[in-house]
């Protein structure tokens, strides 16, 4: 961790977001240590800081809280940053290309990992072995999806997870199979992607799971992100996370909420939820700290496994990953041991079920007149009924969205799926405050990309940050940037139990900030696009750029 300024320091001459509402500013902060030692008037701010601090004229710049991104999968992201990137590859020649590109430059890896297709880039948008083979078929292939819930294989990968036409699907997932030999296609959806796949790729060394974080926190400090609440973590990396902080290294603060899967009795799954709570208790500091569990309850409209209401249009379905009765189980204890419960919910069937069990968690304890706010949460929350937008304010649970899963660039295949009708009621993040709930933006990395900027365009517009000309979703649901940027700092950092620490800019708090090149309030939101990180702050010591 590089050192905390070693003189207190003055930021004036700009403008200072304090994050008290969506347009509150003051003209100086004083840093001082790892805290804000004051937040007001320029001359009140020098006064503060005595003789001998540093005064720093801001000619005109930006100064607000760092992001806090509400949904993130860090060693995930690290590991991105070196496989075959495939996100902007819009249709199969392209990630051919990529792939034998990759291949070319590295003929002896025993495989090849591509991160990040997109249904929109497969012919059909149905992934079939044999595309891949045509143009890597020496060594297994696996190309892991946008939104991390289904993989590629090529027949090589097929062959190296002994998938037969006899390999039964998992509970809660289904190896896709040609219609007519019943041979696997290459496709594996939910939990046959992550019972089968995951464990194979995530079969690295602790040396390399901290390389994985630190080539992550670069890049989020370069993005302005000061604090990540991840999702679905394991211990060997909450490991590499305490061995990194015990060095010195971390560069941002970490929530973390421990992954619980299905087991094969409810013991199996209440075993996982007490391990969550003694981790819990293990790690409670301000650098990192374990909050609560994830539980994944569907999966993707684009892949039409999230769990709806009603049929997708080609009248599939998915299936809930948990049942109602093992999910009341588990919420239940977790909220008996005070963690908090994030809720993986895209479909409005699965965002019910969430709703249904953490009520029942609610009444469970409404005797406990002593117990702390758990902050329950659902994440992700695309299309739900408008009943159960009620619902989570009056429950006081918090809706946890990322603009940039709207990005009209992957947005055809989502609206395909579920039909005009549905759609035009997705991502609905004014009802959700309307409706009293908490709103905490983040991005899901490495799901879409992690950079905060575009991220605020996409929530102030509803328009593509690489293709602005597009056709927005729901324009009329898009946020004024102030109250944007509060979703991503101080209602994250609250959605997290994380406000008496940092989310906004105040005496006492944590020195964690931004400084941008530019004042984005009452700028064309077109403006965040050309804005500049210039420097990143955490804990009073400068991670990214310079003062």
């Amino acid at each position: 961790m590089p050192a905390e300024v070693s003189v207190p320091l003055v930021l004036t001459g700009g403008t200072i977001f304090t994050g008290a509402h969506s347009d509150a500013t003051a003209e100086a902060l004083v840093v001082d240590g790892s805290q804000i030692g004051f937040v007001g008037s320029a001359a009140d701010a020098v006064a503060h800081a005595g003789e001998g601090a540093r005064l720093v004229d801001l000619g005109g710049r930006f100064v607000m809280a760092g992001f806090v991104d509400a949904h993130v999968h860090l060693v995930a992201t690290g590991a991105n940053l070196l496989q075959v990137q495939l996100r902007d590859a819009n249709d199969l020649d392209e990630i051919g290309a990529r792939l034998v590109a990759a291949s070319l430059a590295d003929p002896d890896a025993p495989r090849l990992v591509g991160a990040s297709w997109r249904y929109e880039a497969v012919p059909g948008a149905t992934p079939h072995r044999t595309m891949i083979d045509q143009f890597v078929a020496d060594r297994p292939v696996y190309l892991l999806s946008d939104d991390l819930h289904s993989s590629w294989l090529n027949s090589a990968a097929l062959a190296e997870l002994g998938i037969t036409p006899d390999t039964p699907d998992p509970r809660g997932g289904r190896i896709v199979r040609d219609d007519t030999t019943g041979e696997a296609t290459g496709h594996l959806l939910e939990l046959a992607h992550y019972e089968r796949v995951t464990p194979l790729l995530e079969d690295v060394t602790a040396d390399e799971i901290d390389e994985f974080v630190r080539a992550a926190m670069n890049v989020y400090a370069a993005a302005g992100v000061t604090t990540i609440v991840d999702m679905a973590m394991v211990e060997a990396e909450l490991e590499s996370l305490a061995r990194l902080r015990d060095a010195g290294e971390l560069t941002m603060r970490i929530a973390a909420h421990m992954l619980v899967n299905r087991a094969d009795d409810a013991a199996g799954e209440r075993a996982q939820v007490d391990r969550a709570a003694e981790l819990r208790d293990l790690y409670d500091g301000d650098w990192l700290r374990v909050v609560g569990i994830k539980l994944v309850l569907d999966g993707t409209i684009d892949g039409c496994t999230a769990a709806m209401g009603s049929p997708y249009v080609n009248g599939t379905n998915g299936d809930p990953i948990w049942d109602q009765e093992s999910l009341n189980a588990v919420v239940c204890a977790a909220d008996a041991h005070g963690l908090q419960v994030a809720a993986h919910a895209i479909g409005d069937a699965a965002v019910a079920m969430a709703l249904d069990a953490f009520a029942l968690a609610a009444e469970t304890r409404a005797s406990d007149t002593s117990s702390a706010p758990r902050r329950h949460r659902i994440e992700h929350l695309e299309y739900a009924d408008e009943s159960d937008i009620a619902r989570l304010g009056q429950l006081g649970i918090t809706a946890s969205m990322q603009p940039v899963h709207l990005d009209p660039t992957i947005m055809a295949n989502w609206v395909a799926m579920i039909g005009a009708e549905r759609a035009n009621m997705g991502f609905a993040w004014p009802k959700y405050v309307d409706g009293g709930a908490t709103l905490a933006f983040g991005t899901d990395s490495p799901t879409a990309p992690l950079q905060a900027l575009p991220n605020m365009y996409l929530a102030s517009t509803r328009r593509s940050p690489s293709d602005p000309t597009l056709e927005p979703h729901r324009p009329d649901w898009a946020l004024p940037i102030g109250e944007a940027l509060l979703h991503a700092t101080r209602e994250a950092a609250y959605a997290a139990r994380l406000e008496t620490l940092l989310g906004t800019l105040e005496a006492g708090k944590a020195a964690d900030l931004v400084v941008l090149d530019r004042s984005p309030l009452g700028a064309a939101p077109e403006q965040l696009l050309e804005t500049n990180v210039d420097v990143t702050m955490v804990s009073g010591a400068i991670v990214h750029g310079s003062l």
